[in-house]
């Protein structure tokens, strides 16, 4: 019977990704059996946890990964797009738009 690796991401860190990612690498280097260091490895891993309206942010991405550092490059982008989204998001609340009944999410 062959072992079954046990990787358990993390849930995603919605105010703070960079530190989700962190805590993902610590998960690809404790993973049993073996160590996670395939950059495509850990792409399928990260993309397979993250939630719909987070990886709306890096469709681009996900549908054309990178070929040579597709984990990387998503770390970056994802990290970039959530800051700028999140300043949007910020900015919107602080010009006086009304939400109404929409929550801070909704008013992009």
């Amino acid at each position: 019977m062959s072992e079954v690796s046990a990787v358990q991401i993390p849930v995603y860190n919605r105010s703070d990704p960079a530190l989700w990612f962190i805590m993902c690498e610590s998960t690809f280097k404790v993973a049993v059996p073996k160590l996670i260091t395939e950059s495509i490895t850990k792409f399928n891993y990260v993309v397979s946890d993250l939630p719909p309206e987070v990886a709306s942010l890096v469709l681009d991405i996900l549908m054309n990964p990178d070929a040579t550092y597709p984990y990387t490059h998503l770390r970056t982008e994802l990290i970039n797009r959530s800051s700028a989204s999140s300043q949007q998001e910020i900015r919107q609340l602080l010009s006086g738009e009304e939400l109404g009944s929409r929550k801070p999410s909704e008013s992009c």
